[in-house]
């Protein structure tokens, strides 16, 4: 019997990244996965809980919400996205947020919410779940884990604000760059 000699193993271990990570994937090697996601919020399932009463339904400081949203390939926001539909086809997985706002809404504010994200891609067996702040600026935050060809990695989550869409809800381009995290 002959063994495959540790260039091939290698090779193959580079080919099978290949074909698994999710589409939209720009950059795979045994180090790491890089890739860019389109987010586009679904404001009709963002939910509010005012800590202000008086704030007629505006975000306030320590308000706290949860939202969902779709996920498409990176690069399928034109723009800022304003006539964007969430609900269109070509969606990829599904998006869930739950956040507080550390800041009284005002989308000049660099910085709004603390949020947990959920990337379903399209599922809870390949999935990534990240952590960190949010607002008009560009943003890096942290990938907390993942699931299936994500098990073990971890990395950061760059994200940009492209503006709201036809909902109402923030469109968001976002690049993952992940490694395996060491045992």
């Amino acid at each position: 019997m002959r063994l495959l000699s540790p260039r091939f193993t290698q090779c193959l271990a580079v080919v099978a990244v290949l074909f698994t990570v999710p589409a939209g994937a720009s950059d795979k090697s045994q180090a790491g996965i890089r890739f860019s996601v389109d987010v586009a919020e679904d404001f009709s399932r963002f939910v509010l809980t005012d800590v202000n009463q008086a704030s007629a339904g505006q975000p306030v400081r320590g308000s706290w919400f949860l939202t969902d949203g779709r996920i498409f390939r990176g690069g399928t926001i034109q723009g800022d996205g304003a006539a964007f539909d969430p609900g269109q086809s070509g969606s990829i997985g599904t998006w869930h947020c739950r956040g507080t706002h550390v800041a009284d809404f005002d989308p000049a504010n660099p910085i709004w919410v603390l949020t947990s994200q959920l990337f379903l891609l399209p599922g809870l067996s390949k999935s990534l779940a990240t952590d960190g702040l949010e607002g008009s600026q560009r943003v890096v935050r942290v990938v907390t884990g993942g699931t299936g060809m994500f098990k073990g990695y971890v990395g950061e989550q760059h994200q940009q604000f492209l503006g709201f869409n036809a909902t109402g809800g923030v469109n968001l381009r976002v690049t993952f760059i992940l490694r395996k995290a060491v045992n």
